[in-house]
């Protein structure tokens, strides 16, 4: 049996990526609060995520993080209290949860490249730019926070956490990107890239999705993080296309249709504008059942046809 050194040097020879194996390194000896320094990091970071909070309440943008959710909940989110829409509260506990959760997970893995920054230096191995960046489109309609903004090799790239129960972490690991993942992250690059600083050579081709593990390290993450590189240029016709459809309908003044084709989905309950969508969802969901009920209609039954116990038993005597 391989001992934990050899374990690790087999690791080594095998990781793929180019920040989780950096952050890897970092953790090589113990990453704490040493100075006044780390302290106002930490405090400046706790600031900015007040501000980002208080600031979707005063100022609601179309977000990346929900583009690729259903459009009428990504619409009414930024417009309901303009349309007089009442937004219901969840009657689950859980969401609030999550969120207080991940607020904490990216504290944490912030401050990880915060230290990997004060490790390394200002080399052009890895130079962290920012933390808690708010990008904004011009047209103020459309915009959201970035985890991370560093240079890697010189090249500006977007880092983006998440933490995840150990079945979705295991079906990232083997290549399946929840969509909406791609689109929020293809998304910061295209807003990124929009900014009258960003010149053409500093334009952002990649965004990392780096996730972690809620169930642990394993031998093959020893950080319980893995990370996936999003192509921006690959996904940006498809956030393009529903960002204008939403445009679309800010201009004419008018609601996308809703996606949800039952009441009883996971989606629709926890929507906080299931009230307002009930009946027309009720009708599409009835609309549905007697179309299927159509479907069936004419389909031949198949009559079972007589038993082969016998059979089957004369051949076991012989």
């Amino acid at each position: 049996m391989a001992t934990k050194l050899e374990q690790r040097i087999r690791h080594e020879e095998r990781r793929k990526g180019i920040l989780v194996p950096l952050l890897e390194d970092l953790f090589t000896r113990q990453v704490e609060i040493e100075s006044e320094e780390d302290i106002e990091f930490i405090s400046n970071l706790l600031r900015m995520q007040m501000i980002r909070q208080q600031d979707r309440v005063d100022w609601p943008v179309f977000s990346p993080s929900q583009m690729a959710e259903c459009l009428r909940y990504v619409y009414l989110l930024k417009n309901h209290k303009r349309l007089e829409i009442p937004r219901l509260a969840s009657v689950r506990i859980e969401p609030n949860y999550y969120f207080f959760n991940g607020n904490w997970l990216h504290l944490k893995w912030q401050f990880a490249l915060y230290k990997l920054h004060k490790r390394i230096g200002d080399s052009n191995i890895f130079h962290l730019i920012a933390c808690e960046v708010p990008i904004v489109s011009k047209h103020k309609d459309h915009g959201g926070t970035v985890d991370g903004l560093v240079l890697i090799q010189n090249e500006p790239v977007i880092v983006d956490f998440k933490g995840l129960n150990v079945r979705t972490f295991g079906e990232i690991t083997r290549g399946y990107i929840p969509a909406q993942y791609v689109i929020q992250l293809a998304d910061y690059g295209m807003l990124y890239n929009s900014l009258k600083t960003v010149s053409s050579g500093n334009k952002i081709t990649r965004a990392l999705l780096v996730t972690e593990n809620k169930g642990g390290p394993d031998p093959k993450h020893p950080i319980a993080l893995h990370e996936t590189e999003i192509s921006i240029q690959t996904h940006l016709p498809e956030v393009r296309s529903r960002l204008e459809e939403l445009r679309k309908h800010a201009s004419e003044e008018t609601l996308p249709a809703p996606e949800c084709t039952s009441t009883g989905t996971y989606q629709f309950q926890g929507c906080p504008f299931r009230g307002f969508c009930k009946e027309e969802v009720k009708r599409i969901e009835r609309k549905r059942k007697r179309a299927e009920r159509e479907d069936s209609k004419g389909l031949e039954i198949a009559s079972p046809r007589g038993s082969r116990t016998r059979r089957t038993r004369g051949n076991s005597k012989r």
